[in-house]
């Protein structure tokens, strides 16, 4: 999911996701002003889900 907010600095994306446990998880923030959009929700997207993935692994070795 995708939060934009516009600041005296730029707009910016806040891409976040709910985990199993129902908390939401702040992924990765940044700053689309001034470069292609396309090439910035490509990075955005595979950041935000190398991260999330991070986080399903350690949410299940706390599990175990």
């Amino acid at each position: 999911m995708d939060v934009r907010s516009r600041g005296s600095i730029g707009v910016w994306r806040v891409a976040f996701a709910f985990n199993p446990r129902r908390n939401a998880i702040l992924l990765v923030v940044g700053d689309k002003s001034g470069g292609s959009e396309s090439r910035f929700y490509k990075q955005l997207i595979k950041t935000a889900d190398a991260r999330f993935d991070a986080h399903l692994v350690q949410l299940k070795k706390q599990s175990e």
